[in-house]
């Protein structure tokens, strides 16, 4: 396995930042429409999380020209993966959940996973530690989720809206997990 380069790190870190950012949009605008108290909930702790870690990572950005604000323009791939998640869960609660808890946070920790382990030790001391929170943080969003998911997932409705988003999701994977870049 390669290392990263100090660019290729950065750009991760910028593309975590912007992806976090839109994760906190899309997240809080669902638990203004979700129903079932205990899933609105987790919904807002979770996009809550989302812009904390965003704060983060956007204060590990560089400095120097053209300074950190440059790489927060979410890229064309972003803003499509996000339309495309928009109209795939359209008004579904237990879709919005399944996406949320089983494809959306999985993927950014995985790509984070993997950042973690092609940074080295002495050199990226910073981004080790952030990543180290961020992939704890998301980990414990994900546990507190399942049982407010169950809730949903209880209704039959949701439950079959779920289970038929699946195939659509299947075909945005490769894209979903191209905005976290991994």
């Amino acid at each position: 396995m390669e290392f990263l380069t100090a660019g290729e790190s950065v750009d991760r870190m910028a593309s975590y930042c912007r992806v976090e950012q839109l994760l906190f949009g899309l997240l809080g605008a669902w638990a203004a429409d979700v129903s079932e108290p205990i899933a609105k909930l987790t919904l807002v702790a979770t996009a809550d999380h989302c812009a904390w870690r965003s704060r983060r990572w956007f204060e590990m950005l560089p400095t120097a020209a053209p300074g950190p604000d440059a790489f927060l323009t979410p890229t064309d791939t972003e803003r499509e993966v996000f339309a495309l998640i928009t109209d795939l869960v359209g008004s579904s609660q237990g879709v919005r959940m399944a996406v949320a808890y089983d494809e959306l946070l999985p993927a950014l920790r995985g790509a984070m996973v993997d950042h973690l382990e092609r940074t080295s030790s002495v050199a990226d001391g910073p981004v080790r530690r952030l990543l180290g929170i961020a992939i704890t943080d998301i980990s414990n969003d994900l546990e507190a989720s399942s049982g407010p998911r169950d809730v949903v997932l209880a209704l039959a409705e949701e439950r079959t809206l779920a289970e038929n988003s699946k195939a659509g999701l299947a075909a945005a994977t490769a894209q979903i997990r191209q905005i976290f870049g991994a």
